[in-house]
């Protein structure tokens, strides 16, 4: 769990932190309403505090006033994380990567969660469909971001998962060709 713990708290911070806001990894997409924009920016500080409880009433809040702004979702996702709620953070990610289907950071927090979901898992049905899930979240990570590739080359929360055939494909198919 603990990967993922790290990984969240610094997409929060660094990812998404205190600076101009992407309001969707589109260009099309409008700006959210003051409101929202408000509580958005409150959730971050209260997360950079450490008052996760009160950052996720401020994500969720901002999510009610801009359901259609993906940014909140992932935030949210990251706070769940934080707070060792995977349920929730996966379900938040999901959520984000419905609204802006380009959305790497998302994807590839999705990955991660799913993997570690699965090595906790003690149902093997369960460990499998989250072990297909977390390639498959990858794979949506590396279609958006070719640059995740070498990060998942190295994350630790793919550990249990690097020596399975699906995952050295999904790695040999995406390198760039030579």
């Amino acid at each position: 769990m603990k990967p993922l713990l790290i990984f969240c708290l610094a997409a929060l911070l660094l990812g998404c932190g205190l600076k101009s806001i992407p309001y969707s990894q589109k260009t099309d997409v409008s700006e959210p309403n003051k409101a929202a924009l408000s509580h958005y920016n409150w959730g971050l500080a209260y997360a950079k505090q450490g008052d996760l409880a009160q950052a996720v009433t401020e994500f969720k809040l901002a999510i009610h006033n801009e359901p259609g702004w993906a940014i909140p979702y992932f935030n949210l996702g990251a706070v769940y994380g934080n707070m060792g709620d995977v349920k929730q953070a996966i379900s938040a990610w999901e959520r984000a990567t419905q609204l802006d289907t380009d959305f790497a950071k998302a994807y590839y927090n999705l990955a991660i969660a799913y993997s570690l979901r699965a090595e906790e898992s003690i149902e093997v049905g369960s460990q499998v469909a989250d072990i297909e899930r977390s390639i498959a979240s990858l794979r949506e990570a590396i279609r958006v971001d070719k640059e995740v590739l070498s990060a998942a080359k190295t994350e630790p929360a793919f550990d249990k998962i690097r020596e399975l055939p699906e995952y050295k494909e999904l790695l040999q198919t995406s390198e760039p060709k030579q």
